[in-house]
């Protein structure tokens, strides 16, 4: 609730603490791969727009990270664009056995 992230704000532990860094390239999160099939028994390879993956640079929207010590949310926001940008698309997920690669297609706008 509102009021209760207002009053956890008060406390020092929970206050914003706002760092500005420069940056090479742009991490993109891309969302988890469907494990369903579609009526073909076929696999169905997602589509996901690049502004939906760069929703993560809004500065409104949060991400949990976790730490073995800690957890804690993160606001990304874009001040300035370099004349040049790097999209990094993290496609593999490590898991206890092997690693993952994420086959979700992401549509670049043309103009």
């Amino acid at each position: 609730p509102a009021e209760e992230k207002a009053q956890l704000l008060q406390n020092s532990e929970y206050q914003e603490l706002m760092v500005e860094s420069s940056f090479m390239y742009l991490s993109l999160d891309l969302p988890t791969a469907p494990l369903y099939k579609d009526e073909k028994e076929q696999l169905i390879i997602p589509q996901v727009p690049l502004f939906s993956i760069l929703a993560k640079f809004n500065g409104a929207t949060e991400k949990e990270y976790k730490t073995y010590k800690e957890n804690f949310l993160k606001r990304f926001q874009l001040t300035r664009l370099p004349p040049y940008l790097i999209f990094c698309i993290k496609r593999f997920t490590k898991n206890n056995f092997f690693v993952e690669k994420n086959p979700t297609i992401v549509n670049f706008p043309i103009t």
